[in-house]
């Protein structure tokens, strides 16, 4: 491992307490953690227009992360999502499909009985990227 090599915590631009994105150079490549998203807008709110916007709105959230995080949608080696309703998986499941289309990665997905701001969805990512020089 090159111990000259430091974590470089990306902040949250909404929150405070956490970082959007993490990234822990391991020699020649970097692991990426992404903090769990929401479907939340830009204001802090869950977007409108039901379940399948949430996740479109979560899966934007990520991939704003992973751009500050100098990843993309197919670095990405392992995702979980939580969802409070998993009648609701299949709509999930749809939009991951369409979002990594045959890049798929590692999956977790778990139910639970609730999640911050009102929230449906949550999910958060680990992407693996060439380390910088």
């Amino acid at each position: 491992m090159n111990r000259d090599a430091s974590i470089q915590r990306i902040r949250n631009e909404r929150d405070r307490g956490f970082s959007a994105a993490v990234i822990v150079p391991l020699g020649p490549k970097s692991l990426v953690f992404i903090s769990g998203e929401v479907g939340r807008d830009a204001s802090g709110s869950i977007v409108a227009g039901g379940f399948e916007a949430e996740v479109r709105q979560c899966f934007a959230n990520i991939e704003h992360a992973l751009k500050r995080a100098g990843a993309t949608f197919k670095d990405v080696v392992r995702i979980t999502a939580y969802v409070k309703d998993l009648a609701n998986y299949a709509v999930y499941a749809k939009v991951r499909t369409e979002i990594f289309g045959e890049d798929w990665p590692a999956s977790a997905s778990v139910g639970v009985s609730d999640l911050l701001l009102g929230a449906k969805l949550e999910v958060d990512a680990v992407a693996v990227v060439t380390a910088g020089p």
